[in-house]
This record gives C-alpha cells, sequence and structure tokens, in this order.
C-alpha cells in the first residue's frame, strides 16, 4: 500500500506536537509527512520566550524539536515558508517562496498571532512595522528587542499577553 502525504501548516508547538503524535502511532508507515513553518527553525517553546527576553534563558534552551529532528524522524520541514494559498480542490498547498506540495491530508495548525492596536505612528506606508515598534512572539521578536532595549531611553509597553 502506498502512503498517503500528509502536510501540516504550522511548525509551532500543536502542529508538532501532532506530528509526534502521528509518528508515536505508526504514522510513519502510513504518511510522508511534510511540514510548513513561518520561521526558519525548528519549533520552540513560546512560553519561554519571557526567560529568553529576560536574558535567564539562552534561545537554544527552548527548543522542542531542533532542525535535525525533522530528518531523523523523515519529515521534510519547509523552514520560513509561509503558506499563502490551499487549493482545496486540486490538493495543493502553496507557500510564498515558491514550494508546492500535493496531499492527501492537510491538518492546519497555524495558531494564535500577535495583535497590534491600530495605532498612530505604528506602521510604516509599506504596511510593516515602523523600526523600534515590536511584537512579542517570535525568537526574532525577542533579538529586535533586546538589541533595541540597548539604545533605548524610553519604552512603552502595550498589552500584557
Amino acid at each position: 500500500m502506498a502512503k498517503q502525504k500528509l502536510v501540516v501548516i504550522g511548525n509551532g508547538m500543536a502542529g508538532a506536537r501532532a506530528v509526534e503524535e502521528v509518528l508515536l502511532r505508526g504514522g510513519d508507515e502510513l504518511f510522508d509527512i511534510v511540514m510548513f513553518g513561518d520561521e526558519p527553525c525548528g519549533n520552540y517553546n513560546r512560553i519561554l520566550l519571557s526567560n529568553v527576553l529576560s536574558g535567564s534563558q539562552d534561545p537554544g534552551e527552548i527548543f522542542i524539536n531542533p532542525l535535525s529532528w525533522y530528518d531523523e524522524n523523515g519529515v521534510t520541514l519547509h523552514a520560513g515558508a509561509r503558506v499563502t494559498n490551499i487549493d482545496r480542490a486540486a490538493r495543493l498547498v502553496l507557500a510564498a517562496n515558491g514550494v508546492l506540495e500535493g496531499y492527501d491530508k492537510l491538518l492546519i495548525a497555524t495558531g494564535s498571532r500577535a495583535f497590534i492596536p491600530p495605532m498612530e505612528g505604528v506602521y510604516a506606508a509599506n504596511g510593516a512595522l515602523r523600526p523600534g515598534v515590536f511584537a512579542f512572539r517570535t525568537v526574532k521578536d525577542c533579538h529586535g528587542i533586546v538589541a533595541a532595549a540597548k539604545q533605548a531611553k524610553r519604552v512603552a509597553v502595550i498589552g500584557g499577553g
């Protein structure tokens, strides 16, 4: 019997945990597993990002599955590949970087995203956050906040998370 292709959109805690469970239940014999994740890394525990921000924990310590885990478990990871289109009729997933994957089964585990209030001065003309304005959602955000804090004289925090 040929394997089916399971595509998972989302390489966060939920998506990775779902794949771990599929593998534990023998899913590697049933599926070729492909994952897409926005970030260019393995999955990590977002709850511990505040420890990374405070400097009490190294970013490498919060990773649940390093990139090597995917290879070791036969999982194809498209890291840093944001899915922009799902064609349900054709059973295709397209990422912004041009990666196209067909699927037999599709799991969408994209999680949440940071809410930035629609305040004047937060966004640049191109729609991106202005320099010095950060969400607090990713390891990259932590690095940006720490770098900016070293030069800042004043800081405003909106939201308590």
